[in-house]
C-alpha cells in the first residue's frame, strides 16, 4: 500500500469557555492572589473531552505505522476574555496553558501542523494569542494557508458563511468568491475551501464543478449568547473532519448526545 496523508481538520475549540472543550482536570488562578484552583471538568465538557479522544483515536488509526498526520486548525482555539461573560476561565494565560497541554502532544506526533487566525475578541488584536500558541506548537499559520496535500489543494481560512438553517447554504457563494480570485491571480481554483467561525457544518458539494466548500463544525457547545440568537436550533455540530489521502471521511463530523441536548421531561 502507497503511503498517504491522513488531514485532521478541526477548529473552534474556544478553550476557556465552560461549554467548550476541556481536559478532565486543570489548573486556573486568582487574578489578583495568583494563588491556584484545580478545576474539574464539568458535565458538557467532559462529553465533548470524550468526542476529543475518540476522534484522535480514530484518526491515529488511519495513520497507523506507514501514513503521516497532517493537522489544520481552523482559528478560535481559545474563548478569550470578551463580553464581560461569566461562562469563561478568567485568566487569558490560563486558557493558553489549557489550550498548549491538550495540542502539544498531536503536535509533537504530527509530520506538521498549520493554523489560520481566528476572531480578534477571541484570540487577541490580531491574533496575538493565538499566534503563540501556534509559535510554541512549531505550527506554520497565517490569516489564509493554500496547502497541497496529496496532489490536492486546499484553501484555508476562519471566517467564512454558514447557513443558519439546515435547509439553506452560503457555501457555494464562499466557493464561487474564492474560486474568482484564484482565476485573477491566475491560479487553478482549490480542490477544497475550509471554513470555520460558524460552528455551523454546511456543505457546497457538487454544486461547484471540481472544487468542494466545508464550513466546519466545533469543540464548543452553546452559550448563553448562543441560545439567544439560535434558539430553534439546539443542537450544537460537534468534531472534526478528516482527509484520508484524497478521499473526504465525514465519520467524525458530528457527534450526538450531548447533554446540553432536546430531551423530554414527564410533568
Amino acid at each position: 500500500m502507497t503511503a498517504k496523508t491522513i488531514t485532521a481538520i478541526i477548529g473552534d475549540l474556544h478553550i476557556g469557555g465552560n461549554t467548550a472543550l476541556a481536559p478532565d482536570k486543570f489548573t486556573i488562578h486568582q487574578r489578583d492572589t495568583r494563588e491556584e484552583q484545580l478545576v474539574h471538568a464539568n458535565k458538557l465538557q467532559a462529553w465533548l473531552y470524550e468526542g476529543w479522544v475518540d476522534y484522535w483515536n480514530y484518526v491515529r488509526s488511519l495513520v497507523g505505522r506507514k501514513n503521516r498526520l497532517i493537522v489544520v486548525l481552523m482559528g478560535d482555539l481559545i474563548d478569550g476574555n470578551h463580553h464581560n461573560s461569566p461562562q469563561l476561565v478568567q485568566e487569558v494565560d490560563d486558557q493558553i496553558q489549557i489550550a498548549l497541554d491538550l495540542l502539544r502532544p498531536i503536535a509533537d506526533s504530527c509530520a506538521g501542523m498549520y493554523g489560520v487566525l481566528g476572531t480578534g475578541v477571541h484570540v487577541g488584536a490580531a491574533g496575538g494569542d493565538e499566534v503563540w500558541i501556534y509559535e510554541r506548537l512549531g505550527a506554520v499559520y497565517a490569516q489564509q494557508l493554500t496547502l497541497d496535500l496529496d496532489g490536492k489543494v486546499h484553501d484555508f481560512a476562519h471566517h467564512g458563511r454558514a447557513g443558519r438553517r439546515d435547509w439553506t447554504s452560503a457555501a457555494a457563494g464562499v466557493g464561487a468568491e474564492v474560486m474568482l480570485d484564484y482565476a485573477a491571480q491566475g491560479m487553478r481554483p482549490p480542490d477544497y475551501i475550509w471554513r470555520g467561525h460558524n460552528h455551523i457544518i454546511d456543505d457546497s458539494g457538487v454544486k461547484l464543478p471540481g472544487t468542494r466548500v466545508i464550513c466546519t463544525p466545533s469543540w464548543q457547545l452553546k452559550t448563553e449568547y448562543g441560545w439567544k440568537v439560535a434558539s430553534n436550533r439546539v443542537r450544537s455540530d460537534i468534531g472534526g473532519f478528516v482527509m484520508d489521502g484524497t478521499r473526504l471521511d465525514d465519520s467524525r463530523c458530528r457527534y450526538f448526545g450531548q447533554p446540553d441536548g432536546r430531551r423530554v421531561i414527564k410533568a
